[in-house]
């Protein structure tokens, strides 16, 4: 992400390849206005790679939107599910993106029609087209949402949510289908705290990060 002219300006979403030797290659413009906190999502599939970001337009309409890497050019980008949330700054809350082949499945956050929800939308043609949103929080989402597809296609997800009193680290499983899985609680405590989680497959077992703010320590956690 870059500020062309200025941080009140539109934000750019930009592309560098960087060389195992470390050379820089070609720089390019993948998108001109982006949001401008909300961190990209990539991922490699069976047809090139995708990246999934927040969009934004002159009227702060901040949807998710994916682009395609494939054959030396990037697509054009497309609105992933028009949710038209509007917001006036940056949620610093983004998607995030998992692949396996030619699945691929994008989890995300959104606050339009006054709902803030997490949800899930898969696709079996490596990002070409995706099926409808799935919800998957099951409450008040707080978002900030990650994402680990497994061989079939199914997608763990995680996210923060409200809880009576403070704030919970769920997961859920989400298949290829859309049937949602039960909700596993990892964690509780401030919001703050508990900063962005990560879910990362390695080889058949999921692990999650997050925050504890008290001790300043990173948190880890096997889900079974």
């Amino acid at each position: 992400l870059e500020a062309l002219h200025g941080e009140d300006d539109p934000v750019a979403l930009k592309r560098t390849v960087f060389s195992a030797e470390g050379k820089v290659g070609k720089e390019e413009l993948m998108a001109p206005d982006v949001c401008g906190c909300c961190p990209t999502s990539i991922v490699k599939t069976a047809r090139g790679l995708l990246v999934a970001y927040r969009d934004h337009t002159k009227e702060n309409v901040r949807d998710i939107a994916v682009t395609r890497y494939e054959n030396g050019k990037w697509s054009p980008s497309k609105i992933l599910n028009p949710d038209k949330w509007k917001i006036n700054a940056c949620p610093t809350n983004a998607a995030a993106a998992g692949a396996q082949g030619d699945k691929v499945a994008v989890a995300w956050y959104t606050g339009a029609q006054d709902m803030p929800r997490t949800q899930i939308a898969f696709s079996s043609d490596s990002g070409s087209t995706f099926g409808k949103p799935i919800l998957v929080s099951t409450g008040h989402s707080f978002g900030y949402a990650s994402l680990a597809l497994n061989s079939e296609g199914n997608a763990l997800v995680s996210w923060l949510e409200q809880g009576k009193d403070t704030t919970r680290l769920l997961t859920r499983q989400i298949t290829a289908a859309g049937v949602a899985g039960p909700v596993t609680q990892v964690a509780q405590g401030p919001k703050q705290s508990l900063g962005y989680p990560r879910l990362v497959q390695a080889g058949k077992e999921t692990w999650i990060a997050w925050g504890n703010s008290p001790s300043a320590k990173v948190q880890t956690a096997r889900l079974k």
